[in-house]
């Protein structure tokens, strides 16, 4: 592991499409996630993708965008009552018709559902998913709740993503979850926007993706890894997150900017 990262502008489990700009800018906690949201999806091509708890919708979408990219045979499903919580804030019922306007671009593969999480997971068949994004109510009680109710539905390339891992105020528990996840399952952690957790549930991982969890037992590779997507966050996060409209960014503006993120990501 040492050896590949000494090789000369080498960036490890950093891909092209880490470099990729969102098409699709919206305000969110979840924005400096969008290039690790663009690698994994690469990475790991799932056949399947759920999102609990969505709000406007950035995360999901930012999924959406590198499954139409990678051309993959995709079905994302974004679940969520749309009414906001004690955590998201409550919110009025535009905000789900700005999630619904937003979805017709990707209405070949994506879906709405509307419900309650524990609803929805009888929608799905033991074993059917490969790619599930936790960032709804983040009370420990809340959050562990849906882990474990959806943790069935995981398939063997199964890859569990929790949001607000390095959020410790007020009655977030989303990192005492985290550090009992993290002695059960191979695992990688971003502490930046928020703290991005990343555990893998299926005994059949791509090997990009086993090797990013084994990064986690060394201290050099891991922090590589974190400063390269930090670098990356804050070029993602320097598009300006715009309500109810789509980026701000040019068309093609992710090709036009490769050589520029490829630099900002190697801290040039």
């Amino acid at each position: 592991m040492k050896s590949r990262l000494r090789r000369a502008g080498e960036l490890p489990f950093v891909s092209r499409a880490s470099y990729w700009l969102p098409d699709l800018v919206l305000e969110s906690a979840w924005l400096e996630h969008a290039p690790f949201a663009f690698w994994l999806t690469a990475a790991l091509r799932p056949r399947s993708v759920v999102e609990l708890g969505v709000h406007r919708g950035f995360s999901y979408f930012a999924f959406c965008q590198a499954v139409r990219r990678l051309r993959l045979d995709t079905r994302c499903f974004a679940i969520d009552h749309w009414v906001g919580d004690a955590h998201a804030g409550f919110y009025g019922a535009d905000v789900y018709r700005d999630v619904c306007r937003h979805n017709r671009r990707y209405a070949g593969f994506s879906r709405l559902i509307r419900t309650d999480f524990t609803d929805a997971g009888s929608m799905f068949a033991d074993g059917a998913i490969d790619l599930l994004h936790i960032d709804g109510c983040h009370t420990y009680e809340a959050v562990r709740r849906d882990f474990e109710n959806w943790l069935p539905k995981m398939s063997e390339r199964g890859v569990v993503l929790l949001h607000d891992t390095a959020e410790y105020r007020n009655d977030f528990g989303v990192y005492l979850l985290w550090d009992e996840l993290r002695e059960r399952y191979p695992h990688f952690e971003f502490a930046h926007g928020h703290g991005l957790g990343i555990v893998g549930i299926g005994a059949d991982l791509p090997q990009s993706v086993r090797g990013l969890f084994a990064t986690s037992a060394d201290a050099a590779a891991a922090h590589a890894i974190r400063t390269s997507y930090q670098h990356l966050a804050a070029l993602s996060a320097a598009c300006r997150p715009v309500t109810c409209q789509h980026s701000r960014c040019r068309p093609g503006a992710s090709k036009l900017s490769w050589r520029a993120t490829r630099r900002a990501a190697r801290g040039a």
